[in-house]
């Protein structure tokens, strides 16, 4: 056996022992209260930021903003579903590792002050922001206009940090409630949660490739909703007889990252 195989079998033996010796669900009613009628109660699917996208879909509500859009990385995939694409972004907090690069798309992408959108109201039906809400300096202000250019009815969806540690100049890292409590303060509801990459598996990969010289890790793989942590967890509950919302709830708090869904009402 290789360190690497030794490594991944480490982590899922400690997970393993850790899920064997549980017999009851001791959960913060906070948590539960608060996100617990959000949360998904009937699967254990865990649907991505870019699923989400493309079932908000309709051919009469077609307009996009890629807030925080960098490099435009996801405007193809957007216009693939038929979302007519803009993009805006704040060039003070772009990371120095592409600054070049979205410098030079001025006549692609709207920068702005970091507070105002420069849209009318109600501009757009969907609103993406994959990987970005964390960096903001002014949370309360960029989720008034964020509800400010979206039309009724509109979406704002994405994914953000949770309990990752330091991304690019990253500033806050939400919790569910912080997501819920910042939407709600701002003309906006947080409709649809999941979890995403579990803790456990991707810090011990992010500390790997810190202290290495490599992106391949042996906990690739482990991560996502499907690997091994999500799996555990779900058999665990099944077991002592915990309801599917509740096996979601546990999985999505110890989650680096989770993807969301906020509605305009």
């Amino acid at each position: 056996m290789n360190d690497d195989d030794r490594l991944r079998q480490m982590l899922e033996h400690l997970l393993t022992s850790i899920c064997r010796r549980a017999t009851t669900l001791q959960l913060d009613g906070s948590f539960e209260q608060e996100i617990g009628p959000i949360i998904e109660r009937d699967s254990y699917d865990a649907p991505s930021a870019e699923d989400i996208l493309a079932q908000a879909f309709a051919p009469d509500r077609r307009e996009l903003l890629d807030f925080g859009c960098g490099p435009m990385n996801h405007r193809p995939f957007i216009e693939s579903l038929g979302y007519r694409w803009r993009g805006v972004d704040y060039l003070g907090g772009v990371s120095p590792t592409v600054l070049n690069e979205v410098q030079g798309l001025e006549s692609e992408i709207s920068f702005y002050d970091g507070r105002m959108l420069p849209y009318p109201p109600e501009e757009f039906d969907a609103i993406w922001a994959m990987l970005v809400l964390q960096h903001v300096q002014h949370i309360d202000i960029t989720f008034t206009e964020l509800a400010r250019v979206l039309r009724k009815g509109g979406k704002v969806i994405g994914q953000i940090s949770y309990l990752e540690q330091i991304q690019d100049y990253g500033t806050f890292n939400f919790t569910p409630y912080g997501m819920k409590v910042a939407a709600q303060r701002n003309g906006l509801l947080l409709t649809r949660i999941y979890p995403k990459h579990d803790a456990f598996s991707f810090l011990l990969r992010r500390l790997t490739i810190t202290l290495g010289s490599s992106d391949d890790t042996p906990f690739d793989g482990l991560f996502n909703p499907d690997g091994f942590f999500h799996r555990k967890i779900i058999e665990t509950g099944e077991r002592i007889g915990m309801s599917v919302a509740e096996i979601n709830l546990v999985r999505l708090m110890f989650c680096t990252h989770f993807v969301f869904e906020l509605t305009k009402p």
